[in-house]
């Protein structure tokens, strides 16, 4: 495991109860969490560089800040390591580039952490709409709300809210739909910490992402939501439409909500989180690979990287370019 904040943490604690698998050594580049979560699990405390060098590791789970994870991923994969690469793969185009040209020089299993396609409500939307249940897929209509923080979060460790918390939706409005993104406006809300303004960044948009094939998501994006961890999504088809995760009909969520709704991530898509890491397990002892692999984590960086600048820039921006970001 290398990377022990909120998610490498989650997945250390998972990998303990992974069958096929055992958990060895963990990293982190704060020496005092390393030691903590070594002890906790029974398992070696080393350095990012130690972990990639020790022969007898078969593979990394990484989960390093978003902006390391091209770097950290390119060495894991030089090492002979399959990776899991918590998402996005990258905050650039560039970087997610590096890291389709180091998996193919490796041959390694590359894997990156996009749960929902591991979830049991998202992949029975999924099925449906493959199946023809409701027509040809037009219109995916999206909410991901994180809860809030007493404080904003700093941008740049995270390549920015927009690439970084809404990859999963990019992601899923992706896998829905079965098409490419073309061109991505977001459009920036009024921000519960404006002083994120100044760091080219923000924390509520509305982002909408236009496909080559005619579809189109429509997001909503926060991370300031005082109710708790508020994720749901309809998708739209000629002949019908499918729900995941609607709240009752006519409920009105404020704050005092609270108790209904999960709290943070880990209780909302607990059971995903260890599904994809069973599955990754799998991929690396000969299986057939599963969830979302490169060529789905560069749709959805593309997507990302074009809405962080189209949210500072006021205009559509084109999917495909590494558009530059004020932070």
């Amino acid at each position: 495991m290398a990377g022990l904040g909120g998610m490498g943490t989650v997945h250390a604690r998972n990998a303990l109860r992974l069958p096929g698998a055992e958990l060895v050594a963990v990293a982190s580049t704060r020496w005092e969490q390393a030691e903590a979560i070594a002890q906790e699990l029974d398992v070696r405390a080393c350095s990012y560089d130690d972990l990639f060098a020790t022969p007898n590791i078969d593979a990394i789970v990484l989960a390093a800040r978003s902006i390391d994870h091209a770097d950290r991923a390119c060495a894991a994969l030089a090492a002979g390591k399959h990776v899991f690469l918590e998402k996005p793969g990258a905050s650039t185009l560039a970087g997610q580039d590096t890291v389709r040209t180091a998996a193919a020089a490796a041959g390694r299993v590359v894997q990156v952490g996009y749960h929902r396609r591991f979830d049991s409500r998202w992949r029975d939307a999924k099925a449906r709409i493959e199946a023809g249940d409701i027509g040809r897929p037009l219109l995916v209509l999206g909410v991901a709300r994180d809860v809030r923080t007493p404080e904003p979060e700093d941008p740049r460790p995270t390549g920015g809210f927009l690439v970084d918390m809404a990859s999963h939706d990019y992601d899923a409005a992706c896998w829905f739909l079965g098409q490419e993104p073309i061109e991505v406006h977001a459009a920036r809300q009024a921000s519960v910490y404006p002083e994120l303004e100044s760091l080219g960044d923000l924390d509520n948009a509305a982002v909408t992402v236009r496909f080559d094939g005619g579809g189109i998501a429509a997001l909503h994006i926060s991370r300031t939501c005082p109710w708790g961890h508020d994720v749901r999504a309809e998708v739209v088809g000629d002949e019908g439409s499918i729900f995941v995760g609607e709240p009752a009909p006519g409920r009105i969520a404020t704050r005092t909500d609270a108790p209904g709704f999960p709290q943070d991530y880990r209780e909302l898509f607990g059971a995903a989180y260890v599904a994809e890491l069973e599955a990754f397990v799998a991929a690396v002892a000969g299986g057939a690979p599963a969830g979302a692999g490169l060529d789905d984590d560069r749709r959805a960086v593309a997507v990302g990287v074009a809405a962080r600048a189209s949210a500072v820039a006021g205009r559509p921006l084109a999917v495909g370019t590494d558009w530059s970001w004020p932070a």
